[in-house]
């Protein structure tokens, strides 16, 4: 998968494009198996919706992906850059890439 750098701004703009303005419903792709998850299949299976797009599903159910994470030894594919509230900086999210072709659950 190719690494990117983007803002957050930009990140979002590219997932609301493909999968419209509810987050829940944007999709991640698992660059160690492939897995598409959303943060509501994470939900789904009880596990933390705010790590779609960092860890593979695959850490929460079995049957279902795999155990990557994208901050892990290999980081990314995806840099995502963020503004820290009430600061000048920003911090850099590694994540996974958007699985802007593939087929997400209704």
């Amino acid at each position: 998968m190719t690494p990117r750098t983007l803002t957050q701004d930009q990140f979002e703009n590219e997932a609301r494009a493909a999968f419209g303005d509810n987050p829940m419903r944007w999709a991640f792709i698992c660059p160690g198996c492939g897995d598409v998850a959303t943060p509501a299949d994470f939900k789904e299976v009880a596990g933390p919706a705010g790590m779609a797009g960092q860890e593979c599903i695959g850490r929460y159910t079995t049957g279902r992906g795999c155990t990557w994470v994208a901050y892990g030894l290999i980081s990314g594919p995806w840099k995502v850059t963020a503004p820290v509230t009430g600061g000048a900086s920003e911090v850099v999210i590694d994540a996974f890439p958007l699985a802007v072709n593939a087929e997400v659950k209704p």
